[in-house]
């Protein structure tokens, strides 16, 4: 069952400058999607050590369309980095994540998808 909701993010260069002269970069967060968690399997999780790559949550999106590309996603305020995407015969798109960091950029204020009591 997909109940869980994620977002996608990408970092996006703006045209005005930081303090140091850079380009400032802003966040731009997709809107919800519904997701299914799936643990990561032994053999997959050993695989991936072996290239240096640690995996700790696997998603599962009804629509693989849903996806554009985006390097990293959020799910209950903690940013993941997209590690690896699979569409599966079904049109479905499981999303391989790492490294969950709670931070400010994690905070996604939508009200469609906000948790009831």
């Amino acid at each position: 069952m997909r109940a869980e909701v994620i977002y996608f993010m990408d970092m996006v260069s703006g045209s005005q400058k930081d303090d140091f002269g850079d380009p400032a970069v802003t966040n731009q967060v997709s809107y919800g999607v519904y997701a299914e968690i799936k643990s990561i399997s032994q053999s997959e999780f050993y695989q991936a050590q072996t290239s240096g790559q640690k995996p700790e949550m696997k998603f599962i999106i009804t629509d693989y369309l849903d996806y554009q590309g985006q390097k990293y996603l959020i799910h209950e305020g903690v940013r993941y980095g997209i590690l690896r995407t699979y569409r599966t015969v079904r049109n479905e798109m499981e999303i391989t994540c790492y490294g969950g960091v709670r931070d400010a950029d994690a905070t996604v204020s939508d009200p469609y998808h906000q948790k009831r009591d």
